[in-house]
């Protein structure tokens, strides 16, 4: 069931980014972000009045919070580095740092991934960084700052990760209630402050909730995951979101897929295969 649980996340995860950049064309990222992850924290605070769940310990309250700030900071990295540099090398840096923090954490912490796994987590660095066609032509200059910014963001992204894996897994929706309890008014400051205003066009409002759901949905997914099986692997297969995200903007946005992200989508399977070993 590990591996069906993190397969899952990462297909989340894809389609919450697909929806959340569409979304973003017409209105402030921040604001999509803030609108899509509050409509998600009202739901999980709905139902865990209705649902009893212990609450989790102090400890965990700790981790999910570190999980919250680290995806603010992914937030506000990434998107700066978005819009001043090239996406082509943006997002290959941002995923291959995100898959990679997890890894190093579970391997200091005591994980021993088998040889065919580490074969796996080699091939997922490399696919990870062909789907996000990093062999693409730059149009944009990145500069040694923006490329910071990636950096920045990928160990965000990998923050969650790391701090969503040590969180209580016996506590049902409690580590989703306490990251988003940090990640969302700290989203809406960076909102605030990029836009002066909290405001989502009504053509983007489904794009806006299923973004926030279905990120959220992968959060509690990768829990269950990391409950089962190691971090250091469950993170792998989680990290091969790009795939569902590229096919998405294949399929519905009729964009062209490059050799070299065909080469990628193949090593991904390769990869999967591997590591689901």
């Amino acid at each position: 069931m590990t591996f069906i649980f993190a397969l899952t996340a990462a297909l989340f995860y894809g389609v919450a980014d697909y929806s959340g950049s569409r979304a973003s064309r017409f209105a402030n990222s921040a604001s999509i972000t803030f609108f899509g992850q509050a409509t998600a924290f009202v739901g999980i605070g709905i139902f865990l009045i209705f649902i009893r769940t212990p609450v989790m310990p102090l400890e965990s309250w700790l981790w999910t919070t570190g999980g919250g700030f680290g995806g603010a900071i992914a937030l506000v990295a990434f998107y700066k580095a978005m819009s001043l540099g090239s996406m082509t090398v943006i997002a290959p840096i941002t995923a291959v740092i995100g898959l990679s923090v997890p890894v190093i954490a579970g391997v200091l912490s005591g994980e021993r991934p088998s040889g065919s796994a580490w074969i796996g987590i080699l091939l997922a660095v490399i696919a990870v960084a062909l789907v996000a066609d990093v062999l693409d032509k730059h149009d944009l200059p990145t500069s040694g700052r923006v490329i910071w910014m990636a950096v920045a963001a990928g160990i965000g992204f990998g923050m969650i990760f790391v701090c969503m894996g040590n969180a209580s897994h016996d506590h049902g929706l409690w580590p989703l209630f306490g990251q988003r309890l940090v990640s969302v008014p700290t989203v809406a400051a960076i909102a605030l402050v990029q836009a002066r205003k909290l405001s989502v066009p009504k053509n983007v409002v489904l794009l806006s909730i299923a973004a926030g759901v279905l990120d959220t949905s992968a959060n509690g997914l990768y829990l269950l995951a990391t409950h089962t099986g190691m971090m250091s692997i469950v993170s792998v297969v989680v990290a091969m979101y790009p795939v569902a995200t590229v096919f998405l903007a294949m399929t519905l946005d009729h964009e062209r897929l490059h050799k070299s992200q065909g080469v990628g989508l193949l090593l991904a399977v390769v990869s999967l295969a591997l590591v689901s070993l």
